[in-house]
């Protein structure tokens, strides 16, 4: 293998996969030689391009091209430059004709003549001056890209990047990041404070620059709502500021607290006092100032309140034990009221019951959940039509129609698996219920992990007791052995592999004998190979999920799916799975189970959405079947990134959702992530069988680890009891 780093021009004549930020394929050189590339570039059949890297000897696919920077080839000889005008996708209105009278006419010439005479171009080619017009644009925009490049490939930054500033910044691209490169910051989604330093800090950007220390204070603001907190304390936002920039002055913390001030004085973070001065973005503590003002209003009568709610509740609900009784009656009395309580403690039961008696009594009741998952089940358990939250206020990707002045046509709106609801999702429903009009009813269960978002609404409610609230507490009698055992984890209690038999399935099994992490692998693949179908009847696509808390290690979602894709492709399919290579996720194949990653507006696929590949064609793209909604989605596109296997996710990512056998991966290894909760949340996504597999000491210390999860939240101030007064 030789090392000397190189460049290599020509023509892409196949892919064999384009993504994002990998692409492999074969190039043909100008002197009509066939090689093989592979790389972090983004590439397209027919593309002039000039690749740079090194050559290197594949133990599988032999010597081929690392790429790890591509610009497009503008020097062309007349035949490439044909090929490139014919050819490109984005080049409209040239067919192979026009393309070589421009490419015989001007050869060389080409770059000066499409820049400052594109008349003269389109007579030459006896084309519009609208489709020279648009080759113009894509030619100098080529221009613009290898410039770039050039200038930020050191920076380590991939081709998909590239391409997204300079569409962003055009030919200024360079100078703009040469003056501040903490602009991507401000600017561009996904460009977050610490690359943007690593690549500054190599620029010779110095340390006390304003932008700089500006971005990486907001920086500690927005990191603190990415781990669930609203709001950071002062001092201590100062702290986490000096301790990321690292200034290498005696009064670093002082120069940090004089920025901190002149953002605030421009309203660009906001402060408030409480017990301590805390600081924020403004845009959550307005959220949830307004929120605080609705909430507060919760024990007014709701516009639709009976009078003879105890005979409606002995018609409808005759089943219904004394807190399931209650929750009915807040819910038919007040303006806002929640329900709360663990698995098998009666809501859904209760929710039913305000259905009837809605039903009953002609008023319009609506049913929505934060996910896609949650709503369908809450659906098909009570029987009345369910939404998603998003799409019952009418989002499109970037505007709701449902607010203020449009608001949600209900008489009772109720709201399932509130737990997951953070801040700003709770903020723009509540934005769209007319009080005048609607009564809201809140049910979740508080026992389950906080949202993935800002915020801990569920809990802030629970503690304040703001709005009127009903904890269910009892479990009632046909919850079953699942549902038991899986409530007495919140008593520390892990209860043995059940003696109860359904068919020939237990719901609930222990295995805990594996303290070494590559014993619990081995275990898991026994399962999906001998076990889960085979003596449990499961589908292993579509019935079984494993769960885990983490996505790296030998035990997290990454290694283990790629594990159970080569298990599940040979076994269900005969497929042999290509291997992958360290620090890659797999490609998905037909028939693999996938998840979406995040909402995808323009696809209509939700963030935590399941699927199953139906296609997997040469160029990358995929055709993945969605409960029955087949969806192309394609090579190149920052959609595909979005897509990865699920046959294990973590457990923030099933919150809301069901299925009927879990595979529970609990281990010491994790165990600075464990807590009962977390234990709790993951084996109540099961409507069958639960299997914790794993050792013993770790899930007996997951169950017993109490973790009071006590976000930092405006609300937690601002629902107080004196608060209220």
């Amino acid at each position: 293998m030789t090392v000397d780093r190189t460049s290599i021009r020509g023509v892409v004549e196949t892919v064999y996969y384009s993504g994002p930020a990998f692409s492999a394929g074969r190039l043909r050189m100008s002197d009509g030689k066939l090689i093989t590339f592979a790389g972090k570039v983004f590439a397209r059949e027919n593309d002039a391009v000039r690749l740079e890297g090194q050559w290197t000897n594949h133990p599988k696919y032999g010597r081929q091209f690392a790429a790890d920077c591509m610009g497009f080839d503008q020097e062309m000889d007349a035949a490439g430059l044909a090929n490139f005008l014919a050819n490109h996708p984005d080049v409209k209105g040239i067919g192979q004709a026009k393309a070589q009278l421009i490419a015989d006419h001007f050869g060389a010439r080409f770059d000066a003549a499409i820049r400052s005479q594109p008349a003269t171009v389109a007579a030459i080619a006896k084309a519009s001056l609208e489709a020279i017009l648009g080759l113009q644009r894509v030619w100098i925009a080529n221009g613009d890209f290898n410039a770039a490049m050039t200038y930020l490939s050191g920076f380590g930054l991939t081709h998909h990047q590239v391409t997204t500033l300079v569409g962003r910044f055009g030919s200024m691209v360079v100078p703009i990041l040469e003056k501040d490169p903490y602009v991507l910051v401000r600017e561009i989604a996904g460009f977050g404070f610490k690359r943007v330093d690593k690549i500054a800090r190599k620029m010779g950007t110095p340390k006390d620059l304003p932008s700089r220390i500006q971005a990486g204070i907001q920086f500690c603001v927005l990191d603190a709502l990415d781990d669930g907190d609203c709001w950071v304390e002062y001092e201590d936002l100062l702290d986490r500021a000096n301790t990321l920039l690292v200034m290498d002055t005696l009064d670093s913390r002082e120069m940090i607290e004089g920025h901190l001030e002149a953002l605030i004085a421009e309203a660009l973070l906001v402060s408030q006092p409480f017990e301590q001065l805390v600081v924020a973005d403004p845009e959550i503590h307005q959220m949830e100032t307004e929120l605080a003002e609705v909430l507060r209003t919760a024990t007014q009568h709701s516009p639709h309140a009976v009078a003879d709610i105890d005979n409606l509740l002995d018609a409808e609900g005759s089943e219904l034990n004394p807190e399931q009784r209650d929750a009915v009656r807040n819910a038919l009395t007040f303006s806002i009221s929640l329900m709360t309580g663990g698995a098998g403690s009666g809501k859904t039961y209760a929710i039913s019951t305000i259905s009837s008696i809605a039903e009953r009594i002609e008023l319009k009741l609506v049913l929505a959940a934060p996910t896609g998952k949650a709503a369908k089940r809450i659906e098909e358990v009570v029987g009345h039509e369910a939404s998603t939250i998003h799409r019952l206020l009418g989002f499109n990707g970037s505007t709701y129609s449902r607010d203020a002045l449009n608001p949600i046509e209900a008489d009772i709106l109720v709201v399932d698996e509130v737990s997951m609801m953070d801040v700003a999702l709770a903020w723009r429903l509540f934005q769209a219920v007319d009080r005048r009009r609607t009564a809201v009813v809140l049910v979740g269960d508080h026992n389950q992990l906080p949202p993935v978002g800002p915020g801990n609404l569920l809990r802030d409610l629970v503690r304040s007791q703001a709005v009127p609230t009903t904890l269910l507490t009892k479990i009632i009698r046909q919850a079953g052995v699942l549902k038991e055992n899986s409530t007495a984890i919140l008593n520390g209690e892990v209860r043995p592999t059940s003696d109860s038999l359904i068919g020939a399935r237990r719901p609930w099994y222990i295995i805990d004998k594996f303290t070494d992490r590559d014993d619990v692998r081995r275990m898991l693949l026994l399962l999906f190979n001998e076990v889960l179908q085979e003596r449990l009847g499961y589908d292993l696509i579509r019935d079984v999920q494993v769960l885990t808390p983490t996505h790296k290690g030998p035990l997290g979602t990454v290694e283990l799916n790629i594990e159970l894709q080569r298990l599940l492709q040979k076994k269900l399919f005969a497929v042999d799975v290509p291997t992958v290579e360290a620090g890659h996720r797999a490609r998905p194949h037909p028939g693999d189970k996938v998840i979406q990653t995040k909402n995808d507006y323009e696809l209509g696929v939700m963030n935590g959405a399941m699927g199953v590949v139906v296609d997997a064609k040469s160029d990358g793209s995929l055709i993945v079947d969605f409960d029955g909604r087949m969806v192309e989605i394609k090579s190149g596109s920052d959609a595909l990134g979005n897509i990865q296997l699920a046959y294990v996710t973590s457990i923030h990512k099933v919150q809301g959702s069901e299925f009927p056998c879990a595979v529970v991966i609990v281990h010491k290894s994790h165990s600075f992530m464990h807590h009962r909760n977390l234990l709790y949340t993951a084996v109540t996504r099961a409507t069958d069988s639960v299997i914790l597999l794993g050792d013993r000491w770790g899930i007996n210390n997951c169950a017993n680890k109490r973790q009071v999860d006590r976000r930092n939240t405006f609300l937690s101030f601002l629902l107080r009891a004196e608060a209220l007064q």
